[in-house]
């Protein structure tokens, strides 16, 4: 076969490049594409189940003698919701290893933007007054004081645990819808 019909347009050239360990066609880099979906899927809904807890704990008239917050709300790092900070992490290296061209759209800056904003009300206001729950929570059960004392500063976290999960919930959506549609 003569060699000016090897390829089917004649502008064709292989260009030289370093072979990366997540090549766009490679299982690498589809595992790579699955860890950061995964991370934004368990983080963002590990928030939305705090954010429900949170509100089934504020409409409670006796929130320490339910087993079931008390559990949840267990003091410890909830490992679960910190996953939402490595989705950005994971997103740049799906960026820097996937299609690069893609860095001078606007999508993945406005999926990194919501990220960003999300991590900034989880760090900034979620996970303290989460702590603050927990703490609460955690104290010496009901002595029979009337009112329990504390009861309107833990009500007041939860409101903003809750919140604050609406407000992440949106983020995630608007990252996704970002990824999904990718504008240009």
């Amino acid at each position: 076969m003569p060699t000016d019909h090897c390829h089917l347009f004649r502008s064709y050239r292989r260009k030289g490049r370093v072979e990366s360990a997540f090549d766009v066609t490679r299982p690498s880099y589809d595992l790579l594409v699955g860890l950061h979906a995964l991370s934004a899927v368990v983080g963002f809904g590990a928030v939305g189940v705090s954010g429900t807890y949170a509100a089934r704990a504020r409409s409670a008239a006796e929130p320490r003698q339910d087993p079931g917050l008390r559990r949840y709300f267990h003091p410890s790092t909830n490992w679960a919701e910190r996953s939402l900070l490595l989705t950005p992490v994971l997103g740049a290296m799906v960026l820097w290893a996937g299609d690069r061209s893609a860095a001078s759209q606007p999508w993945p800056w406005i999926g990194l933007g919501c990220w960003v904003l999300a991590a900034a009300i989880a760090t900034g206001r979620c996970w303290p007054a989460e702590r603050k729950i927990q703490t609460w929570l955690a104290a010496a059960p009901d002595c029979g004081e009337r009112p329990l004392p504390g009861l309107v500063e833990f009500r007041d976290a939860c409101r903003v645990v809750q919140r604050g999960a609406s407000a992440i919930s949106l983020c995630f959506l608007a990252a996704v819808v970002a990824m999904i549609w990718q504008p240009r």
